[in-house]
């Protein structure tokens, strides 16, 4: 409540949107209805009071509310509205009532009967009565001094202060209204009826015929001469509802009037049910009953209001939650807030107001943990914890990712690493990755499980984006996508949680689908990535000692054997890829008539990049698989076998710039792909290269050819 308090004080200083300044007004009233209805709902229930013969009704209506929860929480729900509703200014205050008519009735009697017909409507006598009894009028500035007065008691009034109220009407000479308000007590006797209810009560007090005078003001609030706000004011301190309906003019002061008519007319029937109202048949007027006899109908009825103001109001979802925390149903709230979230994001509808709205989403997530620490019913747990899961998924989207965590502390452990892991996705910048260790680390949550799922749902949500390709065309080495980043940017959250076997394992499951789908540039990026870090480290410190135990192993969270094996090949693959790089830029570089510096240099790669691309060749990726990659690690064999070949092919020749006898090189080759250990010629009949790598063998022959003396065939 304090923190709607605060933004709306800001707000207010400020030239904000005037739907926002209204969205936290009404945050904070109904926060202060929470405040005022769960106070009485989590309180112990007081026993009810004995009831006599001789009883004041005080004693009796007391007994009634302590047996009627919801009667007593009318009662709380006309308090909380009383402190919502604002009363405009009043006129500045006369001391003497009706001036005007005054010194005209003064100067009727002063000329006896040379009386003009243009003041014959003045009434003759200035006795409050004097209009309707004579049906006659007040003099124009007066009646128009006494509405404006008149509107200011009401509102003062409807805003419960009713202190303020009579002191305006006796300022100003209304006393029958006084009167009329002192006629609200009800009678009470505290040494007859022995019950303290009020310490500061010690003598008899009140009106002993409270529903007779409820009837005189009913009298005053349907009188058709007198002002409207004057029939509000009567019509409100009897619980009328026709006269104070006509003059209210928000969704706050209708609830009011429909709260305040079914107050009275429950406490009436009771009374008179029990014998404790006695009037003749004279005397017994009937009141008026609304159709809306439970606080259920009374917000249908305000949803149909013939005001289109109060119709318009009555949609805001704030006023709808307001209705649920009345009547009870905050266990409806959150499960048709759930429905809702869920709805978008299972596509079923493209968007609703809790997911477009992040305040109102923001409260019903307080409104959830509030009424979970208070022990009070918030409705099915899975209904509260999706409100708070959305809400946690909602300030990673609106980039507060730093509240998170405490929220996340709130939920039952799966939920809370399915909710944190949606945060922790998205993030990559190093500093707030240590920041979320942090604050994980204060709030006492399982960071390891949450960082397994956090990788599993970046690898889950562009899993489509990654289809197996079915030919060498299709392999890119000159692109990464904003996906590939993401996911290489995931892996570091174990590289920082020093998680290293879970890094090692998503790893080789990042480089095979990045190596599946032809992104060799991604991978390379993936590898500079990983290469950059802690982790190679830590693996070559644990590969060069062999003296470790197994409980050490597992306290580090040091991958297997086989998982590490499966890095280094890829790491292999990548170096060789990045030689093949290297020789490119070198032959970019040469010169028409040569340059011994640069074959000097050209030669320096050349040897680097055969040896390495020899032994991808015969032995990338040979048995060192898990049993359940055999199909998948063959088809990257079946891709890249072939085009480490026939770039190291093209390499090689190329290489005949530096010296003749890299050509040659070239073209031994031939033994290594018709080996029938290797069956290197297999995966290049399966990826349908092998014609292409037998002109690139006749190419190399006829230049090999040209430089012996004795033509090919000596070769």
């Amino acid at each position: 409540m304090r923190v709607a308090a605060n933004r709306l004080d800001k707000l207010m200083s400020t030239d904000a949107p005037q739907d926002e300044i209204e969205t936290w007004l009404l945050e904070r009233r109904t926060w202060a209805l929470i405040d005022i209805l769960y106070s009485y709902r989590s309180a112990p229930a007081k026993p009810p009071l004995k009831v006599w013969k001789l009883t004041s009704n005080t004693i009796a209506e007391e007994s009634f509310y302590r047996q009627n929860m919801s009667a007593r929480e009318n009662l709380l729900v006309i308090s909380w509205l009383q402190r919502t509703l604002s009363n405009p200014p009043g006129p500045e205050l006369r001391g003497v009532k009706w001036q005007m008519t005054r010194a005209q009735v003064k100067k009727k009697k002063m000329s006896g009967f040379g009386v003009s017909t243009a003041t014959t409507a003045i009434v003759r006598t200035l006795d409050p009565d004097a209009p309707l009894r004579e049906n006659a009028s007040i003099d124009s500035e007066d009646a128009e001094f006494d509405r404006a007065l008149f509107r200011h008691v009401f509102g003062l009034l409807q805003s419960g202060d009713y202190e303020a109220a009579q002191q305006v009407c006796e300022a100003t000479g209304n006393y029958t209204i006084t009167a009329a308000m002192n006629g609200m007590v009800e009678y009470r006797d505290p040494v007859l009826d022995g019950v303290v209810l009020n310490p500061e009560e010690t003598i008899a007090r009140g009106t002993k015929r409270k529903a007779l005078w409820r009837r005189m003001c009913l009298r005053l609030a349907t009188a058709p001469q007198a002002d409207k706000y004057e029939r509000a004011i009567y019509g409100l301190l009897c619980g009328d509802l026709d006269s104070v309906l006509f003059v209210s003019e928000s969704w706050e002061a209708h609830l009011l009037a429909y709260v305040q008519h079914l107050a009275a007319t429950e406490i009436e029937t009771y009374l008179r049910s029990n014998d404790r109202i006695n009037l003749t048949s004279q005397e017994l007027l009937a009141f008026p009953q609304s159709q809306a006899s439970t606080i259920s109908d009374i917000l249908n009825a305000l949803s149909r209001s013939p005001s289109p103001i109060v119709r318009a109001q009555s949609e805001h979802p704030l006023r709808h939650i307001q209705g649920g925390i009345i009547t009870n149903v905050v266990a409806k709230i959150m499960q048709d807030a759930r429905q809702k979230m869920e709805s978008v994001r299972d596509e079923i509808e493209d968007s609703n107001i809790l997911m477009d709205d992040s305040c109102l989403l923001r409260f019903l997530a307080h409104l959830a943990l509030f009424l979970k620490s208070i022990g009070m019913d918030a409705g099915e747990d899975e209904d509260a914890v999706a409100v708070l899961k959305f809400y946690v998924e909602d300030l990673a989207i609106c980039d507060k990712g730093h509240l998170a965590p405490l929220y996340v502390a709130q939920l039952p452990e799966e939920a809370a690493i399915e909710a944190y892991s949606f945060l922790l996705a998205d993030i990559s910048d190093p500093k707030k990755r240590a920041e979320q260790f942090a604050l994980a680390d204060k709030f006492d949550l399982d960071i390891l499980n949450t960082l397994r799922r956090t990788i599993q749902r970046v690898f889950d949500e562009h899993e489509d984006e990654y289809p197996a390709i079915e030919s060498h065309t299709e392999l890119d080495l000159t692109n990464e996508s904003p996906a590939d980043q993401q996911l290489s940017n995931s892996l570091l959250w174990f590289v920082d949680a020093r998680m290293w076997d879970d890094a090692v394992d998503s790893a080789n499951a990042l480089y095979l689908r990045f190596l599946l789908s032809g992104k060799v540039k991604s991978a390379e990026n993936l590898h500079a990535q990983l290469a950059n870090s802690q982790l190679y480290d830590v693996l070559n410190d644990f590969e060069e000692q062999v003296d470790y135990s197994m409980a050490e192993i597992e306290d580090a969270h040091f991958p297997g054997t086989k998982s590490r094996a499966e890095f280094r090949q890829y790491e292999g693959l990548i170096l060789g890829v990045g030689l093949i790089r290297m020789w490119d830029a070198v032959y970019s570089e040469k010169v028409l008539d040569g340059d011994r510096a640069w074959r000097l240099k050209a030669k320096d790669v050349l040897d680097r990049v055969k040896p390495a691309l020899v032994d991808l060749i015969c032995g990338w990726m040979t048995g060192v698989v898990e049993a359940d990659k055999v199909d998948a690690i063959h088809r990257l064999r079946v891709l890249y076998i072939p085009y480490l070949l026939l770039e190291l092919h093209r390499v090689l020749q190329q290489g005949q710039a530096v010296h003749k006898s890299y050509p040659k090189d070239a073209l031994e080759m031939v033994d290594l792909v018709a080996s029938e250990e290797l069956d290197i010629y297999k995966l290049l009949l399966e990826g349908e290269r092998l014609d292409e790598y037998l002109v690139a063998i006749a190419s190399v022959s006829l230049v090999v050819g040209a430089d012996s003396q004795n033509g090919i065939w000596r070769v």
